[in-house]
């Protein structure tokens, strides 16, 4: 007989402020990314803001965690790329220098060290055009956002995570983005 499988344990974590232009890319995709597709009940699918070390219970003893940020790299604003954690240590890419980034990192040394670190991990990066307080997110990083809600899902489904596109998405929680028409407060 063959034993039982059980489902990955899977997290969708949006990292970044909302407050910070390009900075809210995190939050931007996984609200797409919920509201576009449905996933198995254990995919868990989260916008987690800028958190420091708290951020280690969502990535505990996880079979995969996909993580999405704005990140540092020699590329044009808006361009998406998907990296895995040594992209990081060869500094290949950096995250946004924000409080979330020592979190995650010292947040995994921390679950390798008790043996509960996720299996793997994948950061789901777009380079920001501007990260400034108070500027919405850029033309360039909503194009990307969308593309990128596309690509988690082809991460799960080549994983075995049933996820599939809804017949009918689900409202979107934008509450950050400036309304369609709506005249910026520095424009007048």
């Amino acid at each position: 007989m063959t034993p039982p499988i059980h489902p990955l344990r899977v997290s969708v974590v949006g990292l970044g402020n909302v407050f910070l232009g390009d900075d809210g890319f995190g939050p931007l995709v996984v609200e797409k990314f919920r509201c576009r597709f449905a996933c198995d009940p254990q995919v868990e699918i989260l916008d987690l803001g800028t958190p420091g070390l708290d951020l280690a219970p969502y990535l505990c003893a996880r079979d995969l965690v996909v993580l999405v940020d704005a990140v540092h790299a020699d590329d044009p604003p808006g361009t998406l790329t998907v990296y895995r954690e040594d992209d990081f240590v060869s500094h290949r890419a950096r995250l946004r220098v924000t409080g979330h980034d020592p979190g995650l990192w010292d947040s995994l040394a921390h679950l390798r060290m008790a043996g509960q670190s996720p299996s793997e991990l994948i950061i789901m990066g777009a380079v920001p055009q501007s990260c400034s307080f108070g500027e919405a997110i850029s033309p360039a990083l909503l194009d990307s956002s969308s593309r990128a809600s596309d690509r988690i899902a082809g991460l799960l489904v080549q994983r075995g995570v049933a996820c599939r596109r809804r017949p009918v998405f689900l409202k979107q929680n934008l509450w950050w983005l400036p309304l369609p028409g709506a005249q910026s407060a520095t424009t007048g």
